[in-house]
């Protein structure tokens, strides 16, 4: 009798794998010790916060249709993503209506991986007229060349063969996302395709830029993501250095001008902005460099210089949106954007839960942001929180 206990203890043991021994261990410790969400509600950094949402842009288009552009950000996109984006935008916003039959507007030049996605939404303050900028399908061939090592295979990956190797599944998730997915894009963007994508995406805001019918002083939202934003704010300000009264040039600047609310999810810039720079010279062991400009400082920075040009508020405000638990974002250090008429808030916000204070998932914290409802929230209806927003 104790014989066949032992062997059945011995059977039930190698039944369970060491990875599977793990997993339950794991689980038992976070059941346990339960998770938190450190910035949900979010934490404002900058004191005072005021900021229009989409329903105040809306109210500020004088019977027009308010022009939203979204531009998302490192890791692969598609359609799917513009329709979920407006539909989670608008959902904080009382009676808004989304008409189901927008469709996808093909690019200005014969390319076909560059897609204007439009969509509109009535509001009781107004209509939004959303342009979502896809560009992720740039990087698509690219990336596949990674594909071999995916764990679980992406949807551009389908049908590669399986990864022979063992993964922890953590390690697996993380690598199959972050590494072999979303870094890729701003390599290559780093890189010598970085010309390329920046002339099929000035291909595309000319033409969402062209098919609105804004006058100068209506006022734009952005709402863009990661290496998105810094793709966006490069090309704009490549456009205004073109030919002084060129299509591209007038355009772009309208754009710059016509900005009031630019809101930036998972900022990237000031570790991208690293490959723009040179190593310093000289021995000593810590030498002050001076930071140079960013695009986006210096889009501001001549936005200002040429000033108002009717007795329209200029002002712009700046919202960068942080989960401190994702490693690929930064706060935005307010004394490089703020102006006269630049207000800058940095807003911390938890996009997943930590567990037991050691970890939140890496892929959840940066690619998460527009699927928080808190953020959602905020961008729709600003703070102090719009009348015409639903109750929390």
């Amino acid at each position: 009798m104790i014989t066949l206990i032992s062997s059945t203890r011995r059977a039930f043991a190698c039944a369970i794998s060491p990875a599977l021994a793990c997993a339950l261990a794991f689980a038992l410790t976070l059941c346990l010790g339960g998770c938190s969400t450190p910035y949900r509600p979010p934490r404002f950094v900058e004191p005072d916060p005021q900021f229009p949402g989409l329903i105040d842009l809306a109210a500020r288009a004088d019977g027009r249709s308010a022009d939203v552009l979204l531009v998302h950000g490192m890791c692969t996109h598609d359609a799917v993503w513009a329709a979920q984006t407006v539909a989670r935008l608008t959902q904080a916003l009382a009676d808004a209506t989304t008409p189901p039959d927008a469709k996808p507007r093909a690019a200005a030049t014969a390319d076909p991986h560059i897609q204007i996605l439009p969509s509109t939404v009535e509001t009781p303050a107004g209509r939004l007229r959303f342009d979502a900028l896809i560009w992720s399908p740039l990087t698509v061939q690219l990336k596949r060349q990674l594909c071999y090592d995916q764990t679980d295979k992406s949807p551009i990956c389908a049908g590669e063969p399986p990864y022979p190797f063992i993964r922890a599944r953590i390690n697996a998730r993380v690598k199959d996302v972050l590494v072999d997915d979303c870094l890729p894009d701003a390599l290559i963007y780093q890189g010598v395709a970085r010309d390329q994508i920046q002339r099929r995406m000035r291909e595309a805001i000319l033409q969402a830029m062209e098919t609105s019918d804004a006058p100068a002083g209506l006022p734009l939202m952005v709402v863009s993501e990661s290496l998105g934003s810094k793709i966006l704010f490069d090309t704009l300000l490549r456009m205004t250095r073109e030919e002084a009264g060129s299509r591209a040039s007038q355009l772009a600047l309208r754009a710059v001008d016509r900005l009031r609310y630019l809101v930036m999810a998972a900022n990237p810039i000031p570790l991208l902005s690293l490959a723009d720079q040179q190593i310093a010279g000289g021995a000593a062991a810590r030498p002050v460099v001076p930071v140079p400009a960013d695009s986006l400082q210096v889009l501001l920075q001549e936005r200002l210089a040429r000033g108002p040009r009717s007795l329209v508020n200029r002002s712009l405000t700046l919202v960068a949106l942080t989960d401190p638990n994702d490693l690929l974002s930064y706060t935005l250090p307010p004394e490089r954007y703020a102006s006269g008429d630049v207000t800058v808030y940095n807003i911390l916000v938890s996009n997943a839960p930590t567990w037991l204070g050691l970890l939140e998932r890496p892929d959840r914290a940066h690619l998460e942001y527009l699927d928080n409802p808190d953020v959602g929230r905020l961008i729709a209806c600003g703070l102090p929180s719009s009348r015409l927003c639903k109750r929390e």
